[in-house]
């Protein structure tokens, strides 16, 4: 996590650089339901995270630039035996997933100059995904940063010519990597406000 909180760091002065060129920030409330293999280990909803979005308008449908977030699940399964690395421990499990990812991203709007201007976008770069389960007094952890990919569909509201609002999905998809021998993947809601320069 460190790593990456040393990177939003440098992002955000980036974005400070680039306040007065015509572009777009978006800080976003989101919450997560896990898919596949990451679902099996944690099934529940979770409305523990953030987005941060950033997009340079190189034409008026157009907007290139980055993406990051973090999200967090949790998940309890009840007192059972279970085998962890060819070990069979007792107990009650509490599950606890943090994943990151930080991508190069770019989204092209349906209806620029519009109040209400509906988009697509991509995302590609890598997501870091840490998983722990900690039984009584033992805790097993597994973590990888895996090759990604994040479609999205949203839309963005335009209240004047500085802010706006911004509602979207996002499927992000960490590739097999690491101690993971399958893909870590989820779904994330996001709801955030838009700075929009110049």
């Amino acid at each position: 996590m460190k790593k990456f909180l040393i990177l939003s760091a440098f992002l955000v002065l980036i974005l400070a650089s680039n306040a007065n060129s015509q572009s777009m920030t978006t800080v976003s409330y989101s919450m997560g339901l896990a898919t596949g293999d990451l679902g099996e280990y944690a099934s529940t909803f979770s409305g523990r995270g953030f987005t941060l979005d950033y997009r340079k308008m190189v034409q008026p449908n157009i907007g290139v630039g980055f993406y990051g977030g973090w999200n967090v699940f949790y998940d309890e399964r009840p007192f059972d035996s279970y085998t962890v690395d060819n070990r069979t421990v007792s107990g009650k499990q509490y599950r606890y997933v943090n994943s990151a990812p930080m991508m190069i991203a770019a989204d092209y709007y349906l209806k620029p100059g519009e109040d209400f201007n509906p988009y697509v976008g991509l995302g590609v770069g890598t997501i870091y995904t840490e998983r722990a389960t900690d039984m009584g007094i033992y805790r097993f952890t597994e973590d990888a940063w895996s090759f990604a990919f994040t479609p999205q569909v949203g839309f963005l509201y335009s209240l004047n010519r500085y802010a706006g609002i911004s509602v979207s999905a996002k499927y992000n998809m960490g590739l097999a990597a690491g101690d993971f021998d399958k893909g870590q993947s989820y779904l994330s809601f996001n709801i955030g406000y838009v700075f929009m320069g110049n």
